[in-house]
């Protein structure tokens, strides 16, 4: 059961890490033009980079906050009525340092996503105004 738990894991953080950065990446895309105005009118990059991804990194921390706790206590709810055998399962509590780690980590994958949309960001050309807008 260890190995199904473990793969299980693995593969909602790499749902997880893949759905934030298309997430993102998207609304990138989307703001490609302001992004490219942006720059026309002398912004730094480090400005750029705040005005667009700032706003990620406060629905990010505070979902982190609020869903961490909510999912536990959503597993604690649904849990026994999926096994049949209530006595002989897997036990569901956490540390507390478990909670504390998974912030951690959620925020460090952020981080990651977030430095390869600086690199998307830099990209992005002044030349964007000039494309034909329909």
């Amino acid at each position: 059961m260890s190995s199904f738990i473990a793969m299980l894991l693995i593969a909602g953080s790499v749902i997880f890490c893949v759905v934030m950065y298309l997430m993102m990446s998207v609304m990138i895309d989307r703001s490609c033009f302001g992004i490219s105005l942006i720059k026309i009118f002398g912004y730094r990059p480090k400005e750029i980079r705040s005005l667009c991804l700032i706003g990620n990194l406060i629905v990010v921390a505070f979902g982190g906050l609020a869903v961490i706790p909510a999912a536990k206590f959503i597993i604690d709810l649904i849990y026994p009525s999926f096994v049949a055998n209530v006595a002989c399962c897997m036990d569901t509590s956490y540390q507390w340092y478990a909670y504390i780690l998974l912030y951690c980590v959620m925020m460090l994958v952020y981080l990651v996503i977030n430095k390869l949309l600086v690199r998307k960001i830099s990209k992005i050309t002044p030349a964007e105004v000039l494309k034909n807008r329909e």
